[in-house]
């Protein structure tokens, strides 16, 4: 699959990154399971070819395998429905963001919910490896089990006014999912006002007014076109996206030993192909909305010392509130060993 063609096919999709289904037939002991895959992923995009090719893996994998259907565009709801699903056994897996674990564990709103706390892609991607076995333990406890994780790049702020300095952020009317009230915290606390939206209705919700401001990463405001009637991209690093591919822990423990080490590596392996090619959409994306009239707003020098600046001295207001603190404190410890290295 190359870069350019997963680009075109964002091109050609209307954007609808809300929710997907893919059923998924495990054979153990004799018998075979129905496992139910949600996604955020439209079809045709990078993330949907992955895990079509995940599912190649699966069927082809010891005791008898398992075999992938994927259904894709939003046929299930939003991602804390598909965490409500999964709990209920109507799906056994999903494919989610920071925005859906957390409906699972809190904690793994640090990886997302602290603006501009990291400088690098590597450098989050550090802290998450680091902090990847607690979450996994944490989360297991709460009854899912975690194949893999991923990132697909920075979130920008798409607007229908330019952004330039932190003072112009204060009364725009901020796009959050449902269900993400420590981001709506973190929102208001740089003097927005977050508007409770499912992404399907956030490209008409610019197009009237009804939102100015929306966070998201360049390849998702491609897909959706956001950037027609929100024709301004502040490149402030606000965060990763990040999510991880999880199944109910039910569903796992039907599948056989081998079989369960068969998918945790496919998974991983998935995860780790979706970050790759997601990184690089998200330059592409932006070179392709610029040729469509987006306007970037770079920045450099006392500019983004002063974004930074403005960031880091919120920072505080999440501990506790937002991120829990012994988290919040180890993500930071972290982020400085990184840096001291």
């Amino acid at each position: 699959m190359s870069t350019r063609r997963s680009l075109l096919s964002l091109l050609r999709i209307p954007f609808l990154v809300t929710l997907g289904l893919a059923s998924a037939a495990v054979a153990v002991e004799g018998r075979t399971t129905r496992v139910k895959l949600a996604t955020l992923a439209p079809k045709g995009t990078s993330f949907h070819l992955i895990l079509q090719e995940m599912g190649q893996a699966w069927r082809s994998g010891p005791d008898g395998g398992a075999a992938l259907t994927l259904f894709t565009d939003g046929t299930m709801g939003g991602e804390s429905d598909m965490v409500r699903r999964m709990r209920l056994g109507q799906l056994q897996a999903g494919l989610l963001t920071v925005s859906g674990i957390s409906d699972i564990d809190v904690a793994v709103t640090g990886l997302q919910n602290i603006p501009m706390a990291f400088r690098s892609l590597d450098e989050a991607a550090y802290v998450r490896e680091q902090l990847a076995p607690a979450f996994e333990r944490q989360i297991a406890e709460k009854g899912f089990v975690v194949l893999g994780w991923f990132d697909s790049g920075w979130v920008h702020a798409f607007s229908r006014k330019p952004l330039r300095r932190p003072v112009d952020l204060e009364g725009e009317k901020v796009f959050v999912v449902p269900g993400s009230q420590t981001t709506a915290t973190v929102m208001r606390a740089f003097r927005m006002q977050p508007v409770i939206l499912e992404p399907t209705d956030v490209l008409v919700s610019l197009q009237t007014g009804l939102v100015s401001v929306v966070p998201a990463p360049p390849f998702y405001a491609l897909a959706g076109q956001f950037f027609q009637p929100a024709p301004h991209m502040l490149e402030v690093n606000w965060a990763p996206l990040v999510g991880a591919l999880v199944v109910t822990k039910k569903s796992f423990d039907e599948a056989s030993p081998a079989l369960q080490e068969h998918l945790r590596r496919t998974g991983a392996e998935a995860c780790a192909k979706i970050t790759v090619a997601a990184r690089e959409e998200m330059r592409e994306s932006v070179a392709a909305m610029e040729k469509r009239g987006l306007v970037v707003q770079r920045l450099s020098g006392e500019l983004e010392q002063e974004w930074t600046a403005y960031a880091e001295s919120l920072q505080v207001e999440f501990r506790g509130p937002v991120v829990p603190a012994d988290t919040f404190d180890e993500i930071l410890r972290l982020r400085a060993e990184y840096r001291a290295r």
